[in-house]
């Protein structure tokens, strides 16, 4: 883009994570109208239009920043709590600041932290799920609910 030309782009807006709407694909996207008839058309056909009741509850989340705030504040309670527990159980938290997921490693192949884990009934994302670069990773997320939060939290605590 030079100046103020926006031609072909796209800005993209999903709602999966403020509005707690993951799975769902509440999403939308704005900007060149020759780009957006052309992704229109492709959906139509492919069979990807959001149902309308979807498409409503979208519409309400948009227009309600109250309940981004209280999912926010969520998400910051449930990493209160697990984040220290995975440090007691030996790993060391990357790239982690923000966000619904934190990346852990101990060192290892991203595999024998995954077995680990599982041991506690612990699930995680290893991180060669997700690329190259975080073989020694695990992906813990932070969309479980309070009760299995504090759950793992326990069992990593038994690591210690």
């Amino acid at each position: 883009m030079i100046g103020t030309d926006r031609r072909n782009v796209l800005a993209i807006y999903s709602l999966s994570k403020q509005s707690n709407m993951a799975g769902y694909r509440g999403a939308f996207a704005a900007g060149c109208a020759d780009v957006l008839a052309r992704v229109l058309t492709v959906r139509k056909h492919a069979g990807l239009m959001l149902p309308q009741p979807l498409q409503a509850a979208m519409v309400a989340a948009l227009g309600d920043d109250a309940h981004v705030a209280a999912q926010r504040e969520r998400y910051r309670g449930r990493r209160a709590v697990l984040l220290p527990a995975i440090e007691a159980a030996g790993y060391r938290i990357d790239r982690s600041e923000a966000g619904l997921y934190l990346w852990a490693t101990k060192g290892v192949d991203c595999w024998q932290s995954i077995a680990e884990l599982a041991g506690l009934g612990i699930l995680a994302g290893p991180g060669s799920f997700y690329g190259d670069g975080y073989p020694h990773h695990v992906r813990f997320s932070l969309t479980a609910t309070d009760e299995r939060i504090h759950a793992a939290a326990a069992r990593l605590r038994s690591l210690e």
